[in-house]
């Protein structure tokens, strides 16, 4: 299944199923009466379906979690592709994994296995980490633990009487602050910056030639491919700092799926940089462990908006990255002595990427033009009635 199917799925199966189980929800709430105080008193589910660099962006409130609750079992209920980053960060002592790639009978097939040994287990408490998701609002109901806990926006005004605690989530400021906020309603302090760095570092693969490389991140997840950064864009930035770098050796890192566009910008940047630059493309050939071990070895991370940059910042690995459909300042925390150089140049449209179903732009995200244009445009994105793009005269 696509990224779009998965969130067609979620908004029109979720919505109708919470039409018929909220009320009952309301219901079961008046005739039970339970004690909904959010310390826990069991098992610990967290879910989070989709984005494996959210796990790290919520690392500190996870780790401080796991510091707080030794005793407590951590289970994570996540998509296929994120259970990688749940395994590499050591924190959950079970990792159920949902297959949502495989079409809706095997997404159902394995959410009711799931669901089921979480109800056997009689767990106690769940933090849905998921911001827009109907389906794991309903997951979370369906789990019967005495305490469902999750975050709410001016939209997700469904979630009420049906989750029992619901942390406001403010799209406009840092996401970490949220992840913060659900770990200390548990009694749990976030985990300092040192600790994460350590934590990182232990789990790591070993590092290679230290300093002597840039490690590079091209690519992303299947979701709001937007983030991409055109290849004009890498070919002016690589001739904007030459200096810094057309000696360097680039490692490419990233999944399978990013060998591709790894492959088109090494070229871009070698036909800027001349027969000197040399690369190596590891995209899928790694472990994430190993990934990450050649990444904490790296003078430099520089790449966009995926799971890579938030792994750099964790190890302190100093980094360049590069920001248009997402606000850096939502997703990167502020670390104290860390050297970070980001680019953004945000027109009227950006941030769109969770604030609209699809990107207004339609995929030409001109947001990501930070070396070529050499003034932020205004784009009025217009729409017809049937949701084709209406470009104003003169446009391509």
């Amino acid at each position: 299944m696509t990224v779009d199917d998965k969130q067609r799925i979620d908004r029109w199966v979720g919505a109708w199923l919470l039409v018929i189980l909220r009320p009952l929800a309301q219901l079961a709430g008046a005739l039970l009466r339970r004690d909904h105080r959010s310390d826990p008193r069991g098992e610990i589910v967290f879910i989070k379906m989709m984005g494996g660099g959210s796990l790290l962006i919520a690392l500190p409130a996870l780790l401080g979690v796991r510091r707080r609750f030794p005793e407590r079992t951590l289970t994570l209920v996540c998509g296929g592709p994120v259970a990688p980053f749940a395994e590499l960060l050591g924190v959950f002592d079970r990792i159920e994994r949902i297959d949502d790639a495989a079409g809706l009978p095997a997404l159902v097939a394995s959410a009711g296995r799931v669901l089921l040994g979480i109800v056997r287990r009689r767990v106690d408490t769940v933090v849905d980490l998921e911001v827009y998701s109907q389906l794991t609002t309903v997951f979370s109901l369906l789990t019967c633990a005495r305490n469902r806990i999750g975050f709410y926006v001016e939209s997700t005004y469904w979630r009420r009487n049906v989750l029992t605690h619901l942390v406001f989530f403010n799209r406009a400021r840092g996401t970490y602050h949220f992840y913060a906020a659900a770990a200390e309603l548990l009694g749990a302090a976030p985990a300092s910056r040192a600790e994460c760095r350590a934590l990182l570092h232990a789990r790591a693969g070993a590092a290679r030639g230290e300093g002597a490389y840039l490690a590079v991140g091209a690519g992303c997840s299947d979701f709001a491919s937007v983030r991409h950064l055109p290849l004009a864009e890498w070919r002016a930035f690589a001739a904007r700092q030459r200096t810094e770098l057309e000696d360097a050796h680039w490692i490419f890192l990233g999944a399978q799926s990013d060998r591709a566009v790894s492959d088109e910008v090494a070229a871009a940047v070698a036909a800027e940089l001349g027969p000197g630059f040399a690369f190596e493309n590891r995209c899928g050939e790694l472990a994430l462990a190993d990934s990450l071990g050649v990444l904490a070895g790296a003078r430099r991370f520089i790449g966009i908006d995926s799971a890579l940059i938030h792994a750099a910042r964790g190890l302190g690995v100093p980094s360049t990255s590069f920001f248009g459909p997402t606000d850096p300042a939502t997703l990167l925390e502020p670390i104290a002595g860390y050297e970070e150089l980001v680019h953004y140049r945000p027109l009227i449209c950006s941030p769109c990427l969770h604030v609209a179903q699809t990107p207004p732009c339609k995929g030409r995200n001109v947001c990501m033009q930070l070396f070529t244009a050499e003034s932020v445009a205004r784009v009025p994105w217009v729409e017809d009635a049937s949701g084709a793009s209406i470009l104003p005269p003169g446009a391509d």
